[in-house]
């Protein structure tokens, strides 16, 4: 276990800076970690003291680091992507929308880190809530931040559905092959095998002991056409 300034790590359940941190609570007995991504640790066994060290180094560690923003302030969430920095203000999926449009000059917008890119939809689920139909939807072989956001709300269903739409149904080899004889059973491991290019032409074909066919022939095509089916 380690605790301090920069990072908290409690195996086997967490280890992680504190910036990934957005809040803690108790829950009866348990410490409960949430996360800015959305996911939510919970923490059971600890003891009061560490419990208490936890909380007393989270607090110093928010008294001297910038309020992060969250969709209740709507503020402003930045980062630089090393091609420049990119702005983005909203306090509702409206307000998404609004500010961040799909922008088709951005469509070879290299791929967002990808901790960034789960901050963002971590805030952007907060705010829509649990309901899919609320996010936005990315268009087709663009990668502009709006759409790369799309693509990871709506866990790429976007790209999925194209490509099942593009994607040419599969063929199974045995449906590639001609079946030249009919089967149909007539008895006690008896079989009658009838040529569907000549109706006249059939045998009778026996699997008990001995294994044969009208046709006088051991092994031949009847036999295994009746084994085949």
């Amino acid at each position: 276990m380690k605790i301090d300034q920069n990072m908290l790590s409690i195996p086997p359940y967490i280890s992680t800076r504190w910036n990934n941190i957005s809040a803690l609570y108790m829950k009866g007995s348990m410490l409960v970690i949430s996360l800015y991504d959305g996911d939510t640790v919970t923490i059971p066994g600890l003891t009061h003291d560490t419990i208490e060290k936890i909380f007393e180094t989270h607090t110093a560690f928010l008294e001297h680091e910038p309020e992060k923003t969250t969709p209740e302030n709507g503020g402003l969430f930045g980062t630089n992507d090393g091609s420049g920095m990119f702005r983005i203000a909203f306090n509702s999926m409206e307000g998404m929308n609004s500010v961040m449009q799909h922008n088709p000059a951005q469509a070879d917008s290299p791929d967002l880190p990808a901790e960034i890119l789960n901050k963002l939809t971590g805030i952007i689920r907060i705010a829509a809530g649990e309901d899919p139909n609320a996010y936005p939807k990315p268009e087709p072989h663009c990668n502009c931040i709006y759409c790369q956001l799309a693509k990871a709300l709506n866990g790429d269903s976007g790209k999925k559905n194209e490509e099942n739409d593009t994607a040419e149904p599969e063929i199974k080899d045995d449906e590639l092959q001609f079946q030249q004889w009919d089967v149909h059973q007539s008895g006690n491991q008896l079989f009658t095998v009838t040529n569907r290019l000549d109706k006249q032409e059939h045998y009778n074909v026996f699997l008990g002991n001995p294994v044969g066919c009208t046709c006088g022939k051991e092994g031949c095509e009847h036999i295994v056409a009746v084994l085949k089916s």
